[in-house]
């Protein structure tokens, strides 16, 4: 007798087939899985640039140096205090800012009092709107500042920003100022 020990084609044929969808499915779920940390990584990079625009802008309403604000359709003007000089040059510490949205691009302009020379910084791409309102406890939310008569002795109590960039649809947020609480 005649006994052969192996496989046969038809098993070998199956067992190829098998490892080849095999083969398939964890190439498609790998390149799912690539995809999907692609997106989360650009998704992560947007969601950052627009903290650092935020967090720019709250850092300067939080430096407020003076009531005077003034609001334009796209632009913020305002005076902040305490700007870091540590070159200890001779200057104030007070510098002009300017938040001015320009071909869908946010930027901030600063300046210190007594120079003529602007910085500019781009802080944010692809804005396609951008509001900003002042709040008075008289009044409520204007887009004009002073209000009414005498207003500009009493100075507004938040700022609030709202704009929609890259993916993000209407992002609001309400800054308090600090000379406007009681």
């Amino acid at each position: 007798m005649n006994k052969q020990s192996g496989f046969t084609l038809l098993e070998l044929v199956i067992a190829l087939a098998i490892f080849a969808l095999l083969g398939l499915a964890s190439g498609r779920l790998f390149d799912t899985v690539v995809r999907a940390q692609q997106a989360t990584t650009s998704h992560e990079q947007d969601l950052r640039r627009l903290q650092r625009a935020v967090g720019v802008i709250e850092r300067d309403v939080l430096q407020l140096a003076s009531a005077v604000i003034v609001l334009g359709p796209t632009t913020l003007q305002l005076q902040r205090g305490n700007w870091r000089n540590p070159q200890d040059l001779p200057r104030s510490e007070r510098q002009q800012v300017i938040y001015r949205l320009d071909n869908q691009m946010l930027w901030r302009e600063s300046r210190g009092l007594e120079s003529s020379t602007v910085e500019r910084q781009r802080l944010l791409d692809d804005v396609r709107m951008l509001n900003w309102r002042l709040f008075d406890r008289d009044v409520g939310w204007s887009h004009v500042w002073p209000v009414g008569k005498g207003a500009a002795a009493t100075p507004p109590q938040a700022l609030e920003m709202v704009l929609s960039a890259g993916r993000f649809e209407q992002v609001r947020r309400v800054l308090p100022l600090p000379q406007g609480h009681p």
